[in-house]
């Protein structure tokens, strides 16, 4: 079995260059993911609370993700309180086999199912440097996988970006996170930026916060 950590941050540069850079990946993530957590059932947590600064750039940001949505409240606390890339390698290595033993539920094992719609999400939905299971889209397609239906919906701003809707039938199967999804996702378009839609704020409002996210 091969552990799969999220290696995203970017190691052809030196040790100072590459914490700066992961600090402002934080920041970003932490923005992207405002509306993330709720939208997915779970209690909201943003990106930097997901955070351990204490390990490198490959396991730092692990719980960041479908991973959070996994991971039981228990596994992420304990994986918040590992102090070296050591204790997060062999955490990870028993958090899948803790998580296979659900194999009955899937053709596959979870860790297996989750490395292959990674894969897919990183080709499909990657925006910039941040890679696609990170992101909104992409971490619902990790979780549940391809939706049945996508549909895009007019904005209600003139020359403002459609809503993309994931539809997912009453029939789906049971996501790596043990639940079944929600019967639809909606995410828009930010500037560059794919993200959950919230239909209690306007798209004018995105618009306006989403201008002042960080770019790298």
């Amino acid at each position: 079995m091969r552990n799969f950590s999220i290696s995203y941050v970017r190691t052809d540069v030196g040790p100072r260059l590459r914490r700066a850079y992961s600090a402002v990946l934080v920041v970003a993530l932490a923005l992207l993911w405002a509306t993330s957590a709720s939208a997915l059932k779970k209690k909201e947590a943003t990106a930097e609370e997901l955070f351990n600064p204490l390990l490198g750039v490959e396991y730092s940001h692990w719980l960041v993700g479908p991973i959070y949505h996994i991971a039981t409240d228990l596994e992420v606390a304990q994986y918040q309180a590992l102090v070296s890339d050591e204790e997060a390698a062999e955490f990870i290595a028993a958090f899948w086999v803790r998580h296979n033993e659900d194999t009955e539920l899937f053709k596959k094992t979870p860790e297996q199912i989750f490395e292959q719609r990674a894969e897919i999400a990183n080709s499909r939905y990657s925006e910039g440097t941040l890679p696609g299971l990170l992101t909104d889209r992409g971490t619902v397609f990790v979780l549940f996988g391809e939706p049945e239906d996508t549909e895009f919906e007019s904005s209600q701003l003139l020359d403002g970006p459609p809503i993309e809707n994931w539809k997912y039938g009453k029939k789906a199967s049971l996501g790596l996170n043990g639940e079944k999804p929600k019967k639809e996702y909606r995410f828009i378009e930010i500037d560059g930026s794919t993200m959950f839609f919230n239909s209690q704020r306007s798209e004018l409002e995105a618009r306006k916060r989403q201008r002042k996210r960080i770019r790298f």
